[in-house]
């Protein structure tokens, strides 16, 4: 049942934005090499799995639950704005450069105290995790990531 007493059940509605997303990324799976590939098909595999096992709970164990509070609302069109702007810049300004500050200014937006403190430990955070995976995809997996103003 996808709706009881004005709550939804939200493990049906992640489950299934979670297989369809699976479906379409697999769609989309082009002309990898053989290092390149494995990271993509991985995290579809595991999304599928996850994405089923959402729908099995929802069926066994539902949880319903409001979908939308508008303080979540705000926070989820700025993530996609955050996010628009990642796709937007990536080519002309390179992905080093515009992940940094994608990924810094999510967690950054996410946060309940928002400081100059937590400012910077988010960069540092998200100037971690992008370095992380600049190092693993660009060096270890060789995948041509795109390049700009640093990198």
């Amino acid at each position: 049942m996808l709706k009881k007493d004005g709550a939804y059940n939200t493990d049906l509605i992640g489950g299934a934005i979670m297989v369809l997303s699976a479906a379409l990324f697999y769609q989309q799976i082009g002309n990898f090499t053989t290092f390149g590939l494995i990271f993509p098909r991985a995290i579809i595999i595991i999304l599928l799995a996850l994405g089923i096992g959402l729908l099995i709970k929802s069926k066994l164990n539902p949880y319903y639950a409001e979908i939308f509070e508008m303080e979540e609302m705000s926070k989820m069109l700025l993530i996609a704005g955050i996010g628009l702007g990642w796709v937007l810049l990536l080519k002309p300004v390179g992905f080093a450069v515009t992940s940094f500050f994608a990924v810094s200014l999510g967690i950054y937006s996410l946060e309940e105290e928002r400081t100059k403190k937590t400012l910077l430990k988010d960069f540092i955070i998200g100037g971690c995790e992008v370095a992380f995976f600049y190092l693993i995809f660009s060096r270890l997996l060789l995948v041509p990531l795109p390049q700009g103003i640093l990198f």
